[in-house]
């Protein structure tokens, strides 16, 4: 249980009497990263480089690591415990003709994208798709509700204020709603495009839209485990 194994050295060894200022991830090829880790887990380590200026998330697997020292002075030997040699079902541009790459920088990130990172970028895309046409759905309602209550209110007795409120509302309500409705319309289009070229470049992989996994997580600076439940389509 490799999970147990590579886990289990939490409570190994302590360094020095005082802590470091960062965690240190030393790679199996003896390198370092200064890094400021934010989640383990028996695949990998979530952390951002400190040794890189606006540094973004990252990951490294750990059948690349030798050794984790954490700020609180305790060391996470894991190079024993991981086979080396373990590779994530695809990588970054494996799919992707160098010679011929799309001009279009979308396009471009959708071919050199691994299938996990085309997963998540159909979930973001999707959601903003179905955003958008709720969002045209709702105004061209509001749109079509303020023209019909505009007009009811105008032809309803004789006070000019009917006429000039009612007026006013079948005028602004619609011309409010029929733009916001295109801006819904608009994006709805836009991300379902995307959503589409994410598709196909799935289905040309033979890589499943949908991935369903169960994952266990170390939180090494409260020594607690937890189960992480990852659906993705």
């Amino acid at each position: 249980m490799p999970f147990i194994i590579c886990f289990s050295l939490l409570a190994g060894t302590a360094s020095a009497q005082s802590g470091r200022k960062n965690d240190v991830i030393i790679k199996r090829d003896s390198s370092h990263i200064q890094a400021l880790i934010t989640q383990m887990s028996y695949e990998k380590i979530n952390y951002r480089d400190l040794g890189t200026a606006d540094s973004a998330a990252t990951y490294i697997y750990l059948d690349q690591v030798a050794r984790v020292l954490l700020k609180n002075g305790k060391n996470i030997n894991v190079k024993d415990s991981i086979p080396p040699g373990r590779i994530p079902p695809d990588s970054v541009g494996q799919y992707a003709d160098m010679n011929n790459l799309p001009t279009d920088p979308f396009e471009k990130s959708v071919v050199m994208a691994n299938s996990d990172q085309l997963r998540d970028k159909y979930e973001y895309h999707h959601n903003r798709m179905m955003d958008g046409k709720q969002g045209a759905i709702v105004f061209t309602s509001v749109a079509v509700a303020t023209l019909v209550s505009g007009i009811i209110v105008a032809s309803s007795g004789d006070s000019p204020d009917n006429r000039t409120i009612g007026t006013s509302l079948a005028i602004a309500g619609p011309a409010v709603g029929v733009v916001f409705g295109l801006i819904g319309f608009k994006n709805y289009k836009i991300h379902r495009k995307k959503v589409e070229k994410i598709k196909t470049e799935l289905e040309r992989r033979n890589q499943p839209l949908t991935t369903f996994s169960i994952t266990p997580r170390v939180d090494p600076f409260n020594k607690s485990a937890q189960l992480g439940l990852r659906l993705s389509f």
